[in-house]
């Protein structure tokens, strides 16, 4: 077996490349990095903590995500404040002040029904007395023509002569100058001024309609000048028995009501409480007047 020659070795080139020198650093470049260079890597900053919400603002963003104003609503903002200026120099003349409050005046407050029913019991009280007899009280109203007083025959109980309280705590003495059990009346003549006298409506049932609002005054259990309020709920209702047609309400009438007044907002006398009907002692506001008319008619018997 042939064996081939051996090679003999390659001489070396005269033309090959030089080896190549070190790089210089260069003058301008950034110097080289060294591991214990302060200026060399290091580790990125911890995230800094977000600055704490002031409390009692909204937490919800100002104008959507990201909490950025759009550019349409600076625009708008910005036109508005356009506006506003030129409106202020329009209007203000120049002058950024607000101009001086101008003090308002309160309109004047409407007649109210309320506001009748408290002139009218002004006008009303003082003419109601309370009438005291051997056997018990009531009340009683001091008439303007005469100075005489009304109350009801069943009040005065068969005597000739009562004690008056007036409206401002006097007492005077009376006598009964004219009764009718039938009607339930009696006139007193008092020995001295009693107060200032009610006038009387002089229209047939006190010229009253069902619905009018009343109002009555006297002394029940006691209790001098106490005012209730109703309505008339109807007029010539015949009395138990066929008498006298009463004047029916729902103000409130109790024991010592009987023969005091029965007022219009006007404040003139249209009747004198006389009796209630209710299946207990107190009102069930079913209560009954004698008509003013009557009482006129039993004055012109008193000489």
């Amino acid at each position: 077996m042939n064996e081939l020659p051996p090679i003999p070795p390659r001489p070396a080139s005269p033309d090959g490349l030089p080896p190549i020198p070190p790089k210089a650093a260069p003058s301008d470049g950034l110097p080289p990095l060294r591991a214990d260079d302060p200026r060399g890597w290091r580790p990125p900053p911890a995230a800094r903590p977000a600055p704490p919400r002031p409390r009692g603002r909204s937490t919800r963003p100002a104008s959507g995500p990201g909490t950025r104003i759009g550019l349409p609503v600076i625009a708008a903002v910005l036109a508005a404040g356009a506006i506003g200026g030129v409106a202020g120099a329009t209007f203000g003349g120049g002058d950024s002040s607000p101009p001086p409050a101008t003090p308002t005046t309160a309109a004047p407050a409407p007649s109210s029904p309320a506001g009748a029913l408290a002139s009218a019991v002004a006008a009303a009280a003082p003419s109601v007395v309370v009438v005291r007899s051997g056997t018990g009280q009531g009340s009683g109203v001091v008439l303007s023509d005469r100075g005489l007083i009304v109350t009801n025959h069943h009040v005065i109980d068969g005597q000739d002569r009562v004690e008056i309280v007036t409206a401002d705590d006097r007492s005077v003495s009376a006598r009964v100058v004219a009764d009718d059990p039938g009607q339930d009346l009696a006139i007193l003549e008092p020995a001295g001024p009693v107060g200032p006298g009610a006038l009387m409506a002089t229209e047939a049932n006190g010229g009253l309609r069902v619905g009018d609002q009343v109002f009555a005054i006297g002394s029940p259990f006691g209790l001098q000048n106490t005012v209730t309020s109703g309505i008339v709920s109807y007029v010539d209702r015949p009395a138990d028995g066929g008498g006298v047609p009463m004047i029916q309400t729902d103000a409130p009438i109790n024991p010592g009501n009987s023969g005091g007044g029965l007022f219009d907002l006007r404040g003139r006398l249209v009747g004198i409480p006389t009796s209630i009907r209710a299946p207990i002692s107190g009102n069930v506001g079913i209560g009954f007047a004698v008509p003013a008319s009557r009482v006129t008619e039993l004055l012109e018997r008193v000489p």
